[in-house]
């Protein structure tokens, strides 16, 4: 096991377990979709091996914990055995029903379990709505944007006998971007030009680029 400790990485000992439910409730609370938050109890920081005395009862803990938090957590803990101890690993998933509570809304910054901001708290709160939340799913990865022609006013103007519209869309037909923030009132967007852009989430439609496996937004004009 590579000796490293990041936001969704924490070694614990058997005996420093008095801030347990605050790291859960923190790594709810900060994993992205798609990831797991891992908590390791037995080693320490450096990745040398103490081991747990009864693996059994830090799993009953670990439940107990677990049962503390509300909406409830998705987790699972196993036992195993490095250096001939026995250590147990804790791994926290994305739930879809954040914020978390264990008490006060803890996140993850960095190494650390912190209190969340009014602010950060606000946005979790805000991500739990219906289509944030679905859009949320799909941050910092690749999604499909298409202009909602449809929604294009239809005026033309006569030049040289051609007709020519007066408004296009400021999104061309099928093209991606990253997602990189979304909350109750907008989205915002990097293009593979590395430029951001905005749009209120009253502008979208939801779909689905089938082809591509990926989520999809029609934006109107």
């Amino acid at each position: 096991m590579d000796i490293w400790e990041d936001a969704l990485l924490e070694r614990k000992l058997e005996s420093d377990l008095k801030d347990l439910l605050k790291t859960i409730v923190a790594f709810a609370n900060s994993v992205r979709p798609g990831h797991i938050a891992t908590i390791i109890i037995g080693e320490r920081d450096d990745g040398s091996v103490q081991g747990v005395s009864n693996p059994d009862q830090i799993q009953m803990s670990v439940r107990k914990e677990c049962e503390k938090v509300y909406p409830p957590v998705i987790w699972r803990s196993l036992v195993y055995t490095i250096d001939r101890k026995q250590c147990v690993k804790v791994e926290v998933e994305f739930s879809g029903d954040t914020p978390h509570f264990g008490g006060p809304a803890w996140i993850r910054k960095g190494s650390e379990s912190i209190k969340a901001s009014d602010e950060l708290f606000q946005q979790l709160i805000n991500i739990r709505s219906a289509v944030p939340r679905e859009i949320a799913k799909w941050l910092n990865k690749i999604v499909s944007i298409q202009g909602d022609v449809s929604t294009v006013p239809s005026d033309t103007q006569m030049v040289n006998d051609f007709v020519i519209p007066l408004y296009r869309h400021r999104w061309p037909d099928n093209v991606q971007a990253e997602l990189v923030f979304v909350n109750s009132f907008w989205i915002t967007l990097k293009t593979d030009d590395r430029k951001l852009h905005s749009e209120p989430l009253e502008k979208l439609t939801l779909s689905y680029d089938d082809e591509n496996n990926r989520l999809k937004l029609l934006i109107k004009y």
